[in-house]
């Protein structure tokens, strides 16, 4: 995987005008927007063009018009962070979703049960957040971002509370408490596994039959706190429409075996849902 600083490409001042544009003229209003911003990115992120195409060549039967894919990817991805702040106001009457193995946590939730919640950059874990929050759920996410505290801030100024608690990683490893206090209370922790800095600790695994590096924390965590764990997905499937999926959670105290199915569950939703694979970072790395 080529090198990731922890930090995203979103701009604080573009995510206020895309608020702007849901509170005073709505989602269609914010979607239109798209149209002119979405070739700008286009034409100038060169370099996550480049990793989507390398990784959309990885793909076994991938016969799609690679940079039109890639087009509809960053589309995608505006509808997306627009779907992720909509939801939040008036506007989330208007999304649904239908669903696959969202009982299995509901009876998590519903029994006080915690459990981690692994996922990946495709689809909007901020909407499967959501529907969680909707059965009385309380989702922890675990992540690198140095600007998601900007972001938070943004959102509670304008629009309300963010539908899940941020746990941040730190250096100091404090974020292994926060973790621990969230399991405690019966709570879920999600967290991504498809991202890491080049300092992380790794765990390989075979992902469309070639060797790549995926972080080990997600991993670890599972395996060592003794609590189920679930992949999670909530991909968009029409306007304002999405599917999310959920695993049948399961124990397990092998970090390795973990992984493996992770692996396997995501190159499934890659090859499904390329349009909506947002890590535009090269997860083949080096790889042949």
């Amino acid at each position: 995987m080529s090198k990731w600083s922890g930090r995203t490409k979103g701009f604080v001042l573009g995510y206020q005008i895309f608020i702007f544009f849901i509170k005073k003229i709505g989602v269609p209003a914010a979607y239109f927007l798209l149209n002119f911003v979405v070739p700008f990115y286009f034409i100038f992120l060169s370099k996550a063009r480049k990793n989507l195409s390398l990784t959309f060549k990885k793909i076994p039967g991938f016969n799609k018009s690679i940079y039109r894919i890639i087009y509809q990817n960053f589309l995608n991805l505006g509808k997306v962070i627009i779907d992720n702040f909509a939801i939040l106001t008036e506007h989330k009457d208007r999304y649904y979703y239908d669903q696959d193995g969202e009982g299995y946590l509901i009876d998590l939730i519903n029994q006080s049960q915690s459990a981690i919640l692994i996922s990946g950059h495709l689809g909007s874990w901020n909407i499967a957040g959501e529907l969680l929050k909707k059965k009385d759920g309380v989702v922890n996410v675990v992540m690198y971002d140095g600007e998601a505290e900007k972001i938070k801030r943004l959102v509670d100024k304008n629009i309300g509370k963010y539908n899940y608690k941020m746990i941040c990683i730190n250096d100091d490893l404090s974020h292994l408490i926060k973790i621990k206090l969230a399991i405690d209370n019966g709570e879920l922790i999600c967290i991504l596994a498809d991202r890491y800095l080049e300092s992380s600790k790794t765990i390989s695994v075979k992902f469309f039959d070639r060797e790549i590096d995926l972080p080990l924390g997600p991993f670890i965590i599972a395996s060592k706190f003794n609590i189920p764990y679930s992949f999670i997905f909530a991909t968009k499937e029409s306007k304002f429409g999405y599917k999310f999926t959920a695993t049948r959670p399961k124990t397990e105290k092998d970090p390795q075996i973990i992984a493996n199915e992770f692996s396997k569950e995501l190159s499934g939703k890659l090859s499904e849902y390329p349009d909506q694979w947002f890590n535009y970072f090269n997860i083949f790395g080096n790889t042949k």
